[in-house]
């Protein structure tokens, strides 16, 4: 089974991506060749804590034990703004949104889950640093004629905020129609310690 631990993002974040998508398949259909650009469906749209990917039933049920405890930490807002594409403009294969508040409460329950996770078999903790953002879109072609700067530069990602008072342990099923998420457990976050 293939599993994800990550956040919600709420619904006024999904409207701004919405219109953001919108806008931004605009600009792009004005370059010489347009890139393709396969765009997350809104409903879909999470910020990942922890990729796990491929585990068994045995992982799949000491993962659901181990995250359903509460998390003792106040539940905090994140505040999106800003996009770009990674790994460069020049060469972009996604899409971001940035975190410009929350970034801290959001890694220090990072910094739980992988506490939590550390001991399962078949679990390989990253050791990258943890860098929270939406990806709205994965470039699958670049095209020609596409001023990534410029076209980022004119779509600004109006102020809005997410509520993180839960994780959630999720299934990834994959179909030709996009990924299909399925919350297995949650754990709330909370500022007493149970």
């Amino acid at each position: 089974m293939r599993v994800f631990v990550a956040v919600d993002v709420g619904d006024a974040v999904r409207r701004e991506v919405t219109r953001v998508i919108s806008v931004l398949s605009g600009k792009l259909e004005a370059a010489k060749t347009p890139p393709k650009v396969v765009w997350v469906k809104p409903a879909a749209l999470h910020v990942t804590i922890k990729f796990i990917g491929e585990v068994g039933p045995e992982e799949v049920e000491r993962l659901q034990q181990l995250l359903a405890p509460p998390i003792a930490l106040a539940p905090f807002e994140l505040v999106w703004r800003g996009i770009g594409t990674f790994p460069s403009a020049k060469n972009p294969r996604a899409l971001w949104l940035g975190v410009t508040d929350g970034a801290a409460p959001l890694a220090a329950v990072e910094a739980e889950v992988s506490r939590r996770i550390a001991g399962v078999n078949a679990v390989e903790l990253d050791e990258r640093a943890f860098l929270p953002q939406l990806s709205p879109g994965r470039v699958k072609m670049a095209g020609a004629g596409v001023d990534w700067p410029k076209v980022l530069k004119a779509v600004e990602v109006k102020h809005v905020t997410s509520i993180v008072d839960r994780v959630t342990l999720y299934r990834s099923q994959l179909s030709q129609q996009g990924p299909h998420y399925t919350g297995l457990v949650s754990a709330p976050l909370t500022s007493v310690a149970r």
